[in-house]
This record gives C-alpha cells, structure tokens and sequence, in this order.
C-alpha cells in the first residue's frame, strides 16, 4: 500500500478533500488472481463540523491530518465520521481516526452499524462510548441525507448533499478508466438489492458522483442509467 495524497475537482464551489490511497492484493486473498484498485475517503466542511466519509484501510493520519491543514482546520473540527459500509478498506483506519478525533459522532448503516461498532477499540479512551449510530433512510448527518443503499452490504448506504447535487455513492457503483462499473460479484453480498440500489441512486438524478473505488467521471447520471440498461454479470 503506497500514500497517494490528495485530488481536487475544478468545478463548482464546494470541494470535499479528496484522499486516495492505492491497495494491491496478492493472488489467493480476494480471490485467485492479484488485484489493485484505489480507496478514497473524504472530508466535507459542513455546518458544525467537518464530517470524514469512510477510514480507508488504515495508516492514512498523515494524509487526513494534511486534508485538515489545507481546511484550516484541526482533528477537534471533525464532528463526524461516516461509514458507508463494513468492510475493511472502508472501516479498517476507524481506530486511528478516533484516536485523534475521539469526540467525532460515528454512523452506519443500521444493518451493518453493529459489525463496525464491534471492531471499535475502547481500551484507554474511557471518554469514548463505542457505539456507533445507526443512518436510517432519510436520516440527516450535517446536512448529508442518508440513502439506504444496500446490496454491496446489507447496511450499505450512499449520501447526498442535495444543495450541491453531490452524491457520494460508496461502493455501491465505481469507475475504472473513466467508465463506470458495477463493484466486483464476490464482494457483493446480494446482486438483485444491489441493482436495485442502482436503479434508486439514478432517480436522485444527482449533478455530481463520487465513488469510493475510481475517478469523478462527468456526466454520472446518464452513464449510470446507462449501465443499468446492460445486464448486470450473473453469480
């Protein structure tokens, strides 16, 4: 795992901080073949805080201290901490987070809130309840409406922040080399809810997507409605 830095996006007057780092598995950990791909987390200044949209994988304190610096902000100013889902590219810098920003609120979807609560260490930070909140659909963190997305996960959830059309869609929908993607099937805990997760996202008809796998690609909303229109891979 290399330390990749920051990317920023020219358009338009709200600019989350970007961090991206890049994940290489060797064949026989996610499946028989190697794999690569980035992981990106974000910062968002919000009213009352600056929320952080998944941890990463870990070892990424630098980076997000870095993205603080260039807010003119502090590990104090972080009020929240959202996980879109439980799996550990996602949840897995959730302790080193909290390390620093042990005041910060952590959420998740309802169905996956107790996986990511029970991974929480607790030793020497008494101060710290490890209990995560539950998003339900509709729920708002700062102004981030929470979508239930689920399929990926059971509790997999997207955000959106409807005065900027922005919609951070997590894992349930990615981009590769500029095209978008469905996430890989064997992570996909059920293809049937996670094509109808798609189908949902494209009705917010969002100006902006960012994914947690992949570049901002222009233009998202028609693609998705274009890759809804192609099979989804069977199983």
């Amino acid at each position: 795992m290399m330390r990749q830095g920051f990317e920023t996006h020219p358009e338009g007057p709200f600019q989350p901080e970007v961090i991206v780092r890049q994940v290489h598995m060797p064949a026989g950990v996610a499946g028989p073949t190697e794999i690569s791909f980035d992981v990106r987390c974000f910062l968002l200044p919000l009213p009352g805080g600056i929320v952080v949209i998944d941890t990463g994988m870990g070892d990424n304190t630098i980076d997000i201290n870095e993205a603080l610096e260039r807010m003119g902000a502090g590990w104090a100013d972080i009020s929240d901490v959202v996980i879109t889902h439980q799996h550990p590219d996602h949840v897995g810098g959730l302790n080193d987070v909290l390390e620093k920003a042990g005041n910060a609120l952590v959420w998740a979807g309802e169905a996956d809130a107790a996986a990511v609560s029970s991974g929480i260490r607790t030793s020497g930070r008494a101060s710290f309840e490890a209990k995560v909140q539950s998003a339900a659909e509709g729920a708002s963190v700062r102004g981030l409406r929470v979508i239930h997305t689920p399929g990926h996960t059971q509790g997999h959830i997207s955000l959106l922040h409807e005065d900027e059309g922005l919609l951070f869609v997590g894992d349930a929908v990615g981009s590769m080399n500029g095209v978008m993607v469905r996430p890989p099937a064997p992570f996909t805990a059920d293809p049937a809810e996670a094509e109808a997760s798609l189908g949902k996202l494209a009705r917010l008809t969002p100006r902006r997507m960012l994914f947690s796998h992949g570049a901002e690609i222009p233009d998202a909303n028609s693609r998705l409605r274009e890759l809804l229109d192609q099979p989804a891979p069977q199983p």
